[in-house]
């Protein structure tokens, strides 16, 4: 079962799909139009605004019958998407500053060090000359999905212990509409910009995930368990759901 982010996430690539225009209303709508392997039509409202993916079979024409039947919906989510915050942007720069576990952290060069060390809100990269913001991009992100990783493994371990099961296997997502993932053989995938929220919603994450160990659905049961472990789970659960803007585009 999985987790799923909510209206918008930052970004990780660009934008997949055709871009088409459509008229509800009396507003043109653009959006991103790809053919998928799936059994119906669906629609997403993201940071790219509307995508819609369709199954080979589903001409244009139904699909855009598709659109305007649910326009009202369309139009509401469009509407709350523009008013959202925005995401921060990071712009790579010695000073600017990004999120880890809820707090900012300061970028700054380390000239000749090799290293990358945090310490006292401040993330120093080595190994990158100053003035070469895409050196500092890729190697703070490639730290980052590091920390994170090392983060994730821990708290999968402490609630699993406390669910009484063996520790799952672990991989990072970049998935776009999940924060997590638990297949049903156990294997857990969590999404490394986890590493961005507070300690306190990472750990719902990984206790949603895990409760999927005894319950592989969202019934009173499956609650019942995230409860056990994460006695707080309601409050978290809505915290993440407008938590978005706090994801920085990288």
């Amino acid at each position: 079962m999985q987790l799923e982010l909510p209206l918008a996430i930052a970004p990780v690539a660009p934008p997949a799909g055709t871009l088409r225009y459509i008229q509800l209303g009396g507003e043109i709508v653009r959006y991103r139009f790809r053919r998928a392997r799936r059994r119906s039509i669906g629609m997403v409202i993201d940071d790219d605004g509307l995508r819609i993916a369709a199954p080979g079979h589903v001409p244009i024409t139904e699909v855009e019958a598709f659109i305007r039947e649910k326009a009202r919906w369309v139009s509401r989510k469009l509407s709350e998407w523009r008013a959202a915050p925005k995401p921060p942007v990071v712009n790579w720069s010695e000073g600017s500053s990004i999120a880890l576990l809820g707090a900012p952290v300061i970028l700054q060069y380390l000239p000749g060090r090799r290293g990358i060390l945090l310490e006292h809100g401040r993330l120093g990269i080595g190994l990158v000359p100053r003035g070469e913001p895409a050196a500092l991009r890729k190697r703070a992100i490639a730290w980052i999905k590091e920390h994170a990783r090392a983060l994730l493994g821990e708290r999968l371990a402490l609630y699993a212990g406390r669910l009484g099961v063996p520790v799952p296997s672990l991989s990072l997502s970049s998935a776009r509409t999940q924060w997590g993932l638990c297949r049903e053989d156990g294997h857990v995938r969590l999404n490394w910009r986890l590493i961005h929220l507070p300690l306190h919603l990472v750990d719902y994450v990984v206790a949603h995930e895990l409760a999927h160990l005894r319950e592989m659905n969202h019934s009173a049961r499956f609650w019942a368990v995230v409860g056990g472990l994460y006695p707080g789970y309601a409050g978290a659960r809505r915290e993440l759901r407008d938590c978005t803007h706090r994801l920085p585009i990288l």
